[in-house]
């Protein structure tokens, strides 16, 4: 499978766990309780970080992965991270607007 397919795929996933929500209903989802969720969440943020540069193929799995645990159990600081991650990535394919819509929902986020 190459790169841009495994990328396509992993996006194609992940907007397909966000068209369940309104961008309202991310921006107002509860907060992240479970401490052991929050430090699995720090520890994916590090890991997208670093597996952007190390191993940039496998960092969509952990992007989707952010967001997955953010919508089942609520957003949390490194949620944002996911959401940047996933506007780069639609972005890298094309859709340069869209890419920009998840970026600007990331700030937004930030911003809570």
């Amino acid at each position: 499978r190459s790169k841009k397919s495994s990328i396509e795929a992993c996006v194609k996933e992940t907007k397909y766990l966000l068209s369940f929500s309104s961008e309202d209903e991310i921006l107002n989802m509860r907060r992240m309780t479970d401490p052991k969720l929050i430090m699995a969440m720090k520890f994916l943020g590090k890991l997208e970080l670093g597996m952007t540069q190390i191993m940039p193929e496998s960092a969509p799995h952990v992007m989707q992965q952010i967001i997955q645990l953010s919508l089942l159990h609520g957003m949390n600081p490194v949620s944002p991270i996911g959401f940047v991650h996933l506007g780069s990535y639609i972005a890298k394919l094309g859709d340069v607007s869209e890419g920009y819509r998840y970026v600007k929902l990331a700030r937004l986020l930030l911003d809570k």
